[in-house]
Protein backbone atom coordinates (compact mmCIF):
# COMPACT_ATOMS: atom_id res chain seq x y z
CA UNK A 1 0.00 0.00 0.00
CA UNK A 2 2.66 2.39 0.98
CA UNK A 3 4.62 1.62 -2.64
CA UNK A 4 1.18 1.95 -4.15
CA UNK A 5 0.42 5.79 -2.48
CA UNK A 6 4.44 6.58 -3.57
CA UNK A 7 4.00 5.87 -6.99
CA UNK A 8 0.71 8.08 -7.33
CA UNK A 9 2.50 10.79 -5.18
CA UNK A 10 5.40 10.74 -8.18
CA UNK A 11 3.08 10.42 -10.60
CA UNK A 12 1.10 13.77 -9.45
CA UNK A 13 4.41 15.31 -9.33
CA UNK A 14 5.20 14.57 -12.60
CA UNK A 15 2.16 15.85 -14.38
CA UNK A 16 2.16 19.04 -12.20
CA UNK A 17 5.88 19.66 -13.55
CA UNK A 18 4.40 18.52 -17.93
CA UNK A 19 1.63 21.01 -17.10
CA UNK A 20 4.22 23.51 -15.82
CA UNK A 21 6.42 23.00 -18.69
CA UNK A 22 4.03 23.53 -21.02
CA UNK A 23 2.69 26.41 -19.56
CA UNK A 24 6.04 28.01 -19.24
CA UNK A 25 6.74 27.29 -22.84
CA UNK A 26 4.06 29.00 -24.37
CA UNK A 27 4.54 31.53 -22.71
CA UNK A 28 7.88 32.25 -23.95
CA UNK A 29 7.01 31.76 -27.34
CA UNK A 30 6.78 35.40 -28.30
CA UNK A 31 10.33 36.14 -26.04
CA UNK A 32 12.03 33.30 -28.52
CA UNK A 33 11.18 35.48 -31.62
CA UNK A 34 12.59 38.51 -30.32
CA UNK A 35 16.10 36.40 -28.88
CA UNK A 36 19.17 38.13 -28.51
CA UNK A 37 21.42 36.38 -31.68
CA UNK A 38 23.63 33.79 -30.36
CA UNK A 39 21.83 32.92 -27.59
CA UNK A 40 21.42 29.14 -28.49
CA UNK A 41 17.77 27.61 -27.59
CA UNK A 42 18.24 25.11 -24.76
CA UNK A 43 15.52 21.82 -25.69
CA UNK A 44 14.55 18.53 -24.57
CA UNK A 45 14.88 17.02 -20.63
CA UNK A 46 18.29 15.68 -19.62
CA UNK A 47 20.43 16.84 -22.48
CA UNK A 48 23.73 15.52 -22.90
CA UNK A 49 27.41 16.77 -20.44
CA UNK A 50 27.75 20.29 -20.45
CA UNK A 51 29.80 21.76 -22.80
CA UNK A 52 30.85 25.38 -23.91
CA UNK A 53 28.01 25.55 -26.50
CA UNK A 54 25.30 24.19 -24.25
CA UNK A 55 23.78 27.12 -22.75
CA UNK A 56 20.51 28.32 -21.04
CA UNK A 57 18.19 30.73 -22.89
CA UNK A 58 14.91 32.27 -20.79
CA UNK A 59 12.30 29.60 -21.63
CA UNK A 60 14.56 26.66 -20.15
CA UNK A 61 15.22 29.24 -16.64
CA UNK A 62 11.36 29.72 -16.61
CA UNK A 63 10.25 26.42 -17.02
CA UNK A 64 12.82 25.31 -14.50
CA UNK A 65 11.79 27.72 -11.82
CA UNK A 66 8.50 27.43 -12.38
CA UNK A 67 8.77 23.18 -11.47
CA UNK A 68 10.80 24.24 -8.66
CA UNK A 69 8.32 26.56 -7.31
CA UNK A 70 5.47 24.22 -7.66
CA UNK A 71 7.22 21.73 -5.77
CA UNK A 72 8.42 24.11 -2.94
CA UNK A 73 4.92 25.09 -2.36
CA UNK A 74 3.69 21.20 -2.73
CA UNK A 75 5.90 19.28 -0.64
CA UNK A 76 8.24 21.30 1.05
CA UNK A 77 8.48 20.30 5.18
CA UNK A 78 7.13 23.60 6.30
CA UNK A 79 4.05 25.03 4.16
CA UNK A 80 4.61 28.39 5.00
CA UNK A 81 8.37 28.43 4.38
CA UNK A 82 7.34 26.29 0.84
CA UNK A 83 5.11 28.78 -0.31
CA UNK A 84 7.63 32.06 0.97
CA UNK A 85 10.06 30.07 -1.24
CA UNK A 86 7.75 29.32 -4.14
CA UNK A 87 6.99 32.85 -4.09
CA UNK A 88 10.57 34.02 -3.99
CA UNK A 89 11.70 32.10 -6.88
CA UNK A 90 9.23 33.83 -9.02
CA UNK A 91 10.10 37.27 -8.37
CA UNK A 92 13.48 36.53 -8.71
CA UNK A 93 12.79 35.02 -12.00
CA UNK A 94 10.28 38.09 -13.00
CA UNK A 95 13.02 40.71 -11.86
CA UNK A 96 15.57 39.75 -14.43
CA UNK A 97 17.93 37.92 -11.60
CA UNK A 98 18.73 35.06 -13.71
CA UNK A 99 18.97 36.70 -17.14
CA UNK A 100 22.69 36.92 -16.79
CA UNK A 101 22.95 33.23 -15.95
CA UNK A 102 24.15 30.79 -18.97
CA UNK A 103 25.51 28.01 -17.25
CA UNK A 104 23.28 25.04 -16.12
CA UNK A 105 25.53 24.49 -13.65
CA UNK A 106 25.63 28.43 -12.04
CA UNK A 107 21.93 28.31 -12.69
CA UNK A 108 21.58 25.78 -10.42
CA UNK A 109 23.71 27.07 -7.92
CA UNK A 110 21.64 30.25 -8.07
CA UNK A 111 18.37 28.32 -7.36
CA UNK A 112 19.82 26.52 -4.67
CA UNK A 113 21.73 29.68 -3.02
CA UNK A 114 18.13 31.51 -2.77
CA UNK A 115 16.29 28.87 -0.98
CA UNK A 116 18.87 28.43 1.49
CA UNK A 117 18.88 31.69 2.35
CA UNK A 118 15.65 31.34 3.44
CA UNK A 119 15.37 27.96 4.60
CA UNK A 120 18.74 27.40 6.12
CA UNK A 121 17.89 23.64 5.37
CA UNK A 122 21.04 21.89 3.99
CA UNK A 123 18.85 19.15 2.67
CA UNK A 124 17.57 21.40 0.18
CA UNK A 125 19.29 21.60 -2.85
CA UNK A 126 19.07 21.83 -7.18
CA UNK A 127 21.75 20.65 -9.33
CA UNK A 128 22.49 19.73 -12.62
CA UNK A 129 23.00 16.16 -13.57
CA UNK A 130 22.12 15.86 -17.48
CA UNK A 131 21.73 12.11 -17.53
CA UNK A 132 18.69 12.90 -14.61
CA UNK A 133 15.10 11.88 -16.28
CA UNK A 134 12.59 14.19 -17.56
CA UNK A 135 9.41 14.54 -15.72
CA UNK A 136 7.13 11.78 -16.37
CA UNK A 137 9.90 9.40 -16.86
CA UNK A 138 11.67 6.64 -14.53
CA UNK A 139 11.23 7.46 -11.01
CA UNK A 140 14.00 9.41 -9.66
CA UNK A 141 17.57 8.03 -7.94
CA UNK A 142 20.70 8.52 -6.65
CA UNK A 143 21.68 10.12 -3.24
CA UNK A 144 20.41 13.59 -2.39
CA UNK A 145 22.79 16.42 -1.90
CA UNK A 146 23.89 17.06 1.52
CA UNK A 147 25.82 19.68 3.52
CA UNK A 148 25.80 22.02 5.86
CA UNK A 149 23.72 25.20 4.39
CA UNK A 150 24.87 29.04 5.12
CA UNK A 151 24.67 30.32 8.34
CA UNK A 152 25.07 33.91 7.49
CA UNK A 153 22.05 35.96 8.91
CA UNK A 154 19.84 37.74 6.95
CA UNK A 155 19.49 41.52 7.85
CA UNK A 156 16.87 41.41 10.30
CA UNK A 157 17.01 37.47 10.68
CA UNK A 158 18.17 35.25 13.03
CA UNK A 159 21.80 35.23 14.53
CA UNK A 160 23.85 32.67 12.30
CA UNK A 161 23.36 29.36 13.81
CA UNK A 162 19.92 29.73 15.03
CA UNK A 163 17.29 28.09 13.51
CA UNK A 164 15.13 29.52 11.33
CA UNK A 165 11.85 30.10 12.26
CA UNK A 166 9.49 27.16 11.43
CA UNK A 167 5.42 26.45 10.67
CA UNK A 168 4.94 23.82 12.75
CA UNK A 169 6.95 21.78 15.29
CA UNK A 170 11.15 21.75 14.49
CA UNK A 171 12.62 18.49 14.24
CA UNK A 172 14.83 16.84 11.73
CA UNK A 173 14.85 13.70 9.67
CA UNK A 174 17.46 12.16 8.22
CA UNK A 175 18.04 10.12 4.61
CA UNK A 176 15.83 7.10 4.53
CA UNK A 177 17.38 4.55 2.34
CA UNK A 178 16.22 4.87 -1.74
CA UNK A 179 15.39 1.55 -1.74
CA UNK A 180 13.39 0.65 1.31
CA UNK A 181 10.76 2.82 -0.33
CA UNK A 182 8.64 4.84 2.25
CA UNK A 183 9.07 2.98 4.88
CA UNK A 184 12.72 2.10 5.99
CA UNK A 185 14.29 -0.89 7.64
CA UNK A 186 13.73 -0.09 11.57
CA UNK A 187 10.67 1.82 11.26
CA UNK A 188 7.34 1.51 13.09
CA UNK A 189 3.76 3.20 12.19
CA UNK A 190 1.31 4.30 15.00
CA UNK A 191 -1.43 2.70 15.06
CA UNK A 192 -4.38 5.16 15.02
CA UNK A 193 -5.63 4.58 18.61
CA UNK A 194 -2.56 2.66 20.01
CA UNK A 195 0.92 2.26 20.38
CA UNK A 196 3.13 1.57 17.85
CA UNK A 197 3.74 -1.48 16.34
CA UNK A 198 6.92 -2.70 14.35
CA UNK A 199 6.59 -3.39 10.72
CA UNK A 200 8.09 -6.61 11.06
CA UNK A 201 10.86 -8.00 12.91
CA UNK A 202 13.46 -5.21 14.26
CA UNK A 203 16.25 -5.59 12.27
CA UNK A 204 18.76 -8.06 13.07
CA UNK A 205 23.12 -7.69 12.56
CA UNK A 206 25.01 -9.57 10.48
CA UNK A 207 25.87 -12.77 12.21
CA UNK A 208 29.49 -12.82 10.62
CA UNK A 209 31.23 -10.21 8.16
CA UNK A 210 30.95 -10.32 4.48
CA UNK A 211 33.86 -12.94 2.77
CA UNK A 212 35.21 -9.81 1.00
CA UNK A 213 34.24 -6.82 2.47
CA UNK A 214 35.83 -4.33 -0.63
CA UNK A 215 34.73 -1.52 -2.41
CA UNK A 216 33.48 2.13 -1.06
CA UNK A 217 31.13 0.70 0.90
CA UNK A 218 33.52 -1.07 3.28
CA UNK A 219 35.59 1.82 3.00
CA UNK A 220 33.21 3.73 4.97
CA UNK A 221 35.04 2.29 8.13
CA UNK A 222 38.37 2.59 7.26
CA UNK A 223 39.82 2.59 10.68
CA UNK A 224 39.17 -0.10 13.08
CA UNK A 225 41.37 -0.31 16.23
CA UNK A 226 42.51 -0.79 19.47
CA UNK A 227 44.25 1.91 21.50
CA UNK A 228 46.56 1.70 24.04
CA UNK A 229 44.57 1.47 27.47
CA UNK A 230 42.01 -1.33 26.01
CA UNK A 231 40.08 1.39 24.34
CA UNK A 232 38.44 0.78 20.58
CA UNK A 233 38.23 3.10 17.77
CA UNK A 234 35.90 2.97 15.02
CA UNK A 235 36.24 5.62 12.46
CA UNK A 236 33.29 5.53 10.73
CA UNK A 237 32.89 7.64 7.55
CA UNK A 238 29.75 7.26 5.87
CA UNK A 239 26.73 4.97 6.60
CA UNK A 240 24.99 3.37 3.00
CA UNK A 241 21.94 1.20 3.79
CA UNK A 242 24.18 -1.81 2.07
CA UNK A 243 24.40 -5.23 3.50
CA UNK A 244 28.01 -4.52 3.16
CA UNK A 245 28.34 -1.11 4.92
CA UNK A 246 26.13 -3.68 7.77
CA UNK A 247 28.33 -6.45 7.71
CA UNK A 248 31.37 -3.87 8.01
CA UNK A 249 29.52 -2.23 11.04
CA UNK A 250 29.01 -6.45 12.82
CA UNK A 251 32.66 -7.07 12.48
CA UNK A 252 33.88 -4.06 13.51
CA UNK A 253 31.96 -4.66 16.68
CA UNK A 254 32.70 -7.98 17.18
CA UNK A 255 36.67 -6.95 16.71
CA UNK A 256 36.35 -4.32 19.46
CA UNK A 257 33.33 -6.36 21.67
CA UNK A 258 36.24 -7.17 24.20
CA UNK A 259 37.29 -3.14 25.05
CA UNK A 260 36.83 -1.56 28.12
CA UNK A 261 35.41 2.14 26.52
CA UNK A 262 34.88 2.95 22.56
CA UNK A 263 35.35 6.00 20.40
CA UNK A 264 33.18 6.70 17.37
CA UNK A 265 34.80 9.02 14.69
CA UNK A 266 32.08 10.80 13.04
CA UNK A 267 34.13 13.98 12.34
CA UNK A 268 33.97 13.35 8.72
CA UNK A 269 30.70 11.51 8.10
CA UNK A 270 28.14 13.78 6.23
CA UNK A 271 25.47 11.27 6.56
CA UNK A 272 23.66 8.21 5.48
CA UNK A 273 21.01 5.87 6.11
CA UNK A 274 18.74 6.16 9.68
CA UNK A 275 18.62 1.94 9.12
CA UNK A 276 22.40 2.27 9.68
CA UNK A 277 21.93 4.19 12.72
CA UNK A 278 19.48 2.13 13.93
CA UNK A 279 21.94 -0.63 13.82
CA UNK A 280 24.87 1.32 15.56
CA UNK A 281 22.36 2.36 17.94
CA UNK A 282 21.58 -1.48 18.62
CA UNK A 283 25.02 -2.38 19.34
CA UNK A 284 25.02 0.39 22.00
CA UNK A 285 22.31 -1.21 23.90
CA UNK A 286 20.55 -3.76 25.86
CA UNK A 287 17.64 -5.39 26.09
CA UNK A 288 14.59 -4.54 23.71
CA UNK A 289 14.79 -2.24 20.62
CA UNK A 290 13.38 0.85 21.62
CA UNK A 291 12.28 4.17 20.03
CA UNK A 292 14.39 6.90 19.35
CA UNK A 293 12.62 9.29 17.23
CA UNK A 294 9.30 10.00 14.91
CA UNK A 295 9.41 11.30 11.32
CA UNK A 296 6.14 13.22 10.41
CA UNK A 297 5.54 14.06 7.30
CA UNK A 298 3.94 17.15 5.46
CA UNK A 299 2.40 14.57 2.85
CA UNK A 300 -0.32 13.52 5.50
CA UNK A 301 1.81 9.89 5.69
CA UNK A 302 1.11 8.65 9.08
CA UNK A 303 4.44 9.04 11.59
CA UNK A 304 7.07 6.62 11.55
CA UNK A 305 9.44 5.40 14.26
CA UNK A 306 12.78 5.25 14.07
CA UNK A 307 13.97 2.07 16.36
CA UNK A 308 17.23 0.46 17.77
CA UNK A 309 18.06 -2.73 15.51
CA UNK A 310 17.82 -6.34 17.84
CA UNK A 311 21.68 -7.15 17.80
CA UNK A 312 20.88 -9.94 20.32
CA UNK A 313 24.37 -11.28 22.45
CA UNK A 314 26.22 -9.61 19.66
CA UNK A 315 25.99 -5.91 21.56
CA UNK A 316 28.29 -3.93 22.78
CA UNK A 317 26.63 -2.94 25.82
CA UNK A 318 24.83 -0.34 27.43
CA UNK A 319 27.51 0.94 30.71
CA UNK A 320 30.86 1.05 28.06
CA UNK A 321 31.88 4.43 27.97
CA UNK A 322 31.53 5.73 24.32
CA UNK A 323 32.20 9.15 23.19
CA UNK A 324 31.61 10.32 19.60
CA UNK A 325 34.11 13.10 17.88
CA UNK A 326 32.35 15.49 15.55
CA UNK A 327 33.30 18.55 13.56
CA UNK A 328 31.44 21.38 11.56
CA UNK A 329 31.32 18.53 8.90
CA UNK A 330 29.30 15.80 10.49
CA UNK A 331 26.00 16.20 9.46
CA UNK A 332 22.52 14.21 8.81
CA UNK A 333 22.24 10.86 9.90
CA UNK A 334 25.58 10.94 11.24
CA UNK A 335 24.40 14.05 13.56
CA UNK A 336 20.98 11.98 14.07
CA UNK A 337 23.74 9.24 15.81
CA UNK A 338 25.54 12.01 17.94
CA UNK A 339 21.77 13.48 19.06
CA UNK A 340 20.85 10.14 20.05
CA UNK A 341 23.60 9.01 21.91
CA UNK A 342 23.33 12.14 23.59
CA UNK A 343 19.99 12.45 24.59
CA UNK A 344 20.15 9.04 25.92
CA UNK A 345 22.46 9.83 27.86
CA UNK A 346 24.61 6.96 26.43
CA UNK A 347 27.75 8.95 24.79
CA UNK A 348 29.66 12.15 25.57
CA UNK A 349 30.19 13.87 22.62
CA UNK A 350 34.00 15.43 21.69
CA UNK A 351 34.76 17.86 19.33
CA UNK A 352 32.79 20.50 17.73
CA UNK A 353 29.30 21.37 17.00
CA UNK A 354 28.03 19.48 13.56
CA UNK A 355 26.30 20.94 10.37
CA UNK A 356 23.08 21.37 11.80
CA UNK A 357 20.95 19.28 8.97
CA UNK A 358 18.15 16.53 9.84
CA UNK A 359 15.11 16.80 7.27
CA UNK A 360 14.15 13.92 5.20
CA UNK A 361 12.08 13.40 2.07
CA UNK A 362 9.71 10.48 1.48
CA UNK A 363 10.00 11.56 -2.65
CA UNK A 364 12.93 11.27 -3.55
CA UNK A 365 15.31 13.41 -5.75
CA UNK A 366 12.28 15.27 -8.40
CA UNK A 367 13.47 16.00 -12.19
CA UNK A 368 12.68 19.66 -12.57
CA UNK A 369 13.35 18.69 -16.37
CA UNK A 370 16.35 19.88 -18.61
CA UNK A 371 18.67 17.89 -16.43
CA UNK A 372 17.90 19.66 -13.54
CA UNK A 373 17.07 17.75 -9.94
CA UNK A 374 15.76 19.10 -6.67
CA UNK A 375 16.35 17.60 -3.69
CA UNK A 376 12.87 18.39 -1.61
CA UNK A 377 12.86 17.49 2.41
CA UNK A 378 9.28 16.25 3.68
CA UNK A 379 9.09 15.21 7.05
CA UNK A 380 11.05 16.63 10.15
CA UNK A 381 12.16 13.96 13.14
CA UNK A 382 11.12 14.84 16.87
CA UNK A 383 13.69 12.60 19.70
CA UNK A 384 11.83 10.60 22.08
CA UNK A 385 13.50 12.04 25.17
CA UNK A 386 13.93 15.84 24.00
CA UNK A 387 10.63 16.43 22.02
CA UNK A 388 12.53 18.37 19.40
CA UNK A 389 15.90 18.11 17.34
CA UNK A 390 19.34 19.55 15.92
CA UNK A 391 18.16 21.35 12.57
CA UNK A 392 19.90 24.93 12.12
CA UNK A 393 21.29 24.53 15.65
CA UNK A 394 23.49 21.61 15.10
CA UNK A 395 24.47 18.83 18.15
CA UNK A 396 26.57 21.09 20.71
CA UNK A 397 29.17 18.98 22.03
CA UNK A 398 29.45 17.44 25.57
CA UNK A 399 33.53 18.70 25.56
CA UNK A 400 34.43 21.34 23.61
CA UNK A 401 37.77 21.29 21.42
CA UNK A 402 38.97 21.70 18.12
CA UNK A 403 37.91 18.59 15.97
CA UNK A 404 41.88 18.21 15.20
CA UNK A 405 42.57 17.43 19.05
CA UNK A 406 38.62 15.56 20.02
CA UNK A 407 40.64 11.82 19.47
CA UNK A 408 43.52 12.14 22.32
CA UNK A 409 40.80 14.61 24.17
CA UNK A 410 38.63 11.77 24.14
CA UNK A 411 41.25 9.17 24.82
CA UNK A 412 42.29 10.99 27.54
CA UNK A 413 38.52 10.74 28.79
CA UNK A 414 38.41 7.34 28.58
CA UNK A 415 41.79 6.75 30.14
CA UNK A 416 40.81 8.75 32.92
CA UNK A 417 36.88 7.14 33.42
CA UNK A 418 38.78 3.72 32.75
CA UNK A 419 41.22 4.70 35.71
CA UNK A 420 38.58 5.99 38.40
CA UNK A 421 37.04 2.28 38.30
CA UNK A 422 40.08 -0.16 37.42
CA UNK A 423 40.30 -2.49 40.66
CA UNK A 424 44.16 -3.13 40.00
CA UNK A 425 46.61 -0.66 40.86
CA UNK A 426 48.86 -1.78 38.14
CA UNK A 427 46.43 -1.01 35.69
CA UNK A 428 44.91 1.91 37.24
CA UNK A 429 48.49 3.29 37.25
CA UNK A 430 49.05 2.63 33.78
CA UNK A 431 45.55 4.49 32.91
CA UNK A 432 45.94 7.25 34.92
CA UNK A 433 49.72 8.15 33.28
CA UNK A 434 47.78 7.74 30.07
CA UNK A 435 45.57 10.06 31.08
CA UNK A 436 47.90 12.43 31.87
CA UNK A 437 50.16 11.76 28.48
CA UNK A 438 50.11 14.24 26.04
CA UNK A 439 49.04 12.75 22.99
CA UNK A 440 48.19 15.16 20.31
CA UNK A 441 50.66 18.22 18.91
CA UNK A 442 53.88 18.66 19.20
CA UNK A 443 56.44 17.10 22.23
CA UNK A 444 57.12 19.55 24.88
CA UNK A 445 59.61 17.30 26.36
CA UNK A 446 63.30 17.22 25.35
CA UNK A 447 64.92 14.68 23.92
CA UNK A 448 67.75 15.29 26.21
CA UNK A 449 65.29 15.12 29.09
CA UNK A 450 64.13 11.32 28.15
CA UNK A 451 67.76 9.68 27.81
CA UNK A 452 68.52 7.55 30.44
CA UNK A 453 67.77 4.16 32.25
CA UNK A 454 64.36 3.41 33.03
CA UNK A 455 63.18 0.83 35.69
CA UNK A 456 59.61 -0.40 36.73
CA UNK A 457 58.14 1.52 39.63
CA UNK A 458 56.27 0.18 42.32
CA UNK A 459 52.72 -0.56 41.32
CA UNK A 460 53.47 0.33 38.23
CA UNK A 461 52.82 -3.68 36.57
CA UNK A 462 55.60 -6.20 35.95
CA UNK A 463 58.36 -5.13 33.32
CA UNK A 464 61.75 -5.04 32.17
CA UNK A 465 64.02 -2.07 32.21
CA UNK A 466 64.26 -0.23 29.39
CA UNK A 467 67.15 2.52 27.98
CA UNK A 468 66.09 5.33 25.92
CA UNK A 469 69.22 6.71 23.64
CA UNK A 470 69.58 8.90 20.73
CA UNK A 471 70.70 7.90 17.58
CA UNK A 472 70.87 10.27 14.26
CA UNK A 473 68.94 12.73 15.49
CA UNK A 474 66.30 9.97 16.26
CA UNK A 475 65.41 8.58 20.01
CA UNK A 476 65.69 4.68 20.08
CA UNK A 477 64.28 2.21 22.76
CA UNK A 478 65.69 -0.99 24.05
CA UNK A 479 64.16 -3.12 26.47
CA UNK A 480 64.05 -7.42 27.16
CA UNK A 481 60.83 -8.89 26.19
CA UNK A 482 61.29 -12.29 27.39
CA UNK A 483 64.19 -14.10 25.97
CA UNK A 484 64.33 -11.51 22.87
CA UNK A 485 65.28 -7.65 23.12
CA UNK A 486 64.02 -5.00 21.51
CA UNK A 487 65.78 -2.48 19.96
CA UNK A 488 63.65 0.06 17.50
CA UNK A 489 63.64 4.28 16.88
CA UNK A 490 60.56 5.80 17.95
CA UNK A 491 58.50 7.18 15.13
CA UNK A 492 56.89 9.98 16.57
CA UNK A 493 52.77 9.72 17.12
CA UNK A 494 51.43 12.93 18.49
CA UNK A 495 52.35 15.02 21.90
CA UNK A 496 54.90 12.87 23.50
CA UNK A 497 53.90 9.45 22.82
CA UNK A 498 55.98 7.33 19.97
CA UNK A 499 55.13 3.96 18.35
CA UNK A 500 57.64 1.72 17.75
CA UNK A 501 59.50 1.71 14.13
CA UNK A 502 59.00 -1.75 12.15
CA UNK A 503 55.95 -2.97 14.95
CA UNK A 504 52.40 -2.92 14.52
CA UNK A 505 49.94 -1.14 16.78
CA UNK A 506 50.12 -2.20 19.85
CA UNK A 507 53.91 -1.35 20.43
CA UNK A 508 54.49 2.23 21.73
CA UNK A 509 55.51 4.69 24.56
CA UNK A 510 54.71 7.79 26.45
CA UNK A 511 56.52 10.05 28.42
CA UNK A 512 55.16 11.84 31.23
CA UNK A 513 57.02 14.81 33.56
CA UNK A 514 56.48 14.12 37.27
CA UNK A 515 58.40 16.23 39.94
CA UNK A 516 60.48 13.44 40.92
CA UNK A 517 61.29 12.55 37.24
CA UNK A 518 60.01 10.74 33.69
CA UNK A 519 57.56 8.25 33.76
CA UNK A 520 57.73 6.02 30.78
CA UNK A 521 54.64 4.27 29.50
CA UNK A 522 55.45 1.34 27.62
CA UNK A 523 52.23 -0.62 26.09
CA UNK A 524 53.55 -3.85 24.95
CA UNK A 525 50.76 -5.99 22.85
CA UNK A 526 48.04 -3.52 24.89
CA UNK A 527 49.53 -4.82 27.92
CA UNK A 528 50.43 -1.10 29.57
CA UNK A 529 53.85 -1.20 32.41
CA UNK A 530 55.22 2.20 33.85
CA UNK A 531 58.78 2.64 33.92
CA UNK A 532 60.68 5.38 35.66
CA UNK A 533 64.12 7.71 35.32
CA UNK A 534 64.95 9.77 38.51
CA UNK A 535 65.14 13.57 37.59
CA UNK A 536 68.48 15.65 37.51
Amino acid sequence: MKLVLKHRRMRKIAGMLLIAAAIAGCESGAARGGQAAGEPLATGAGPGPESPAEQLDAAVRGQVAEALAQVLAEYYVYEEIGREMAEAIRNRLQEGAYDGIRSPVEFADALQADLREISRDGHLGVRYEPMSPAPGGAEPGGPAPSGPAPRAAKPGGPAPGSPAPRAAVPGPAVPLPRDAGPMAPGLTAPEPDGPAKPIGPAPKAPLAPAPRAAGPDAAALPDVRILDGNIGYMAVNAMPPTETAMRAIAAAFALLNGTDALILDLRGNTGGSPAVVGLIEGYLSEGSPYTTNTVHWRNGDRPERLRTADVGDLAYGSRKPVYVLTSPATFSAAEQLSYDLQAFKRATIVGETTGGGSHTSNIGPVPLGHGFVANIPTGYLVNAVTGTNWEGTGVRPDVEVPAEEALAAAWSLAARTLADSAPDPAARAGLELLAEAKLSGEPDLEFAALEGEYAPVQGGGPGMPAAIRREDGALRIRMRAGSFVRDAALVHAGGNRYTLDGYPSGFSCAFVKREDGIRLLVSDAGRLTVLGKPGR
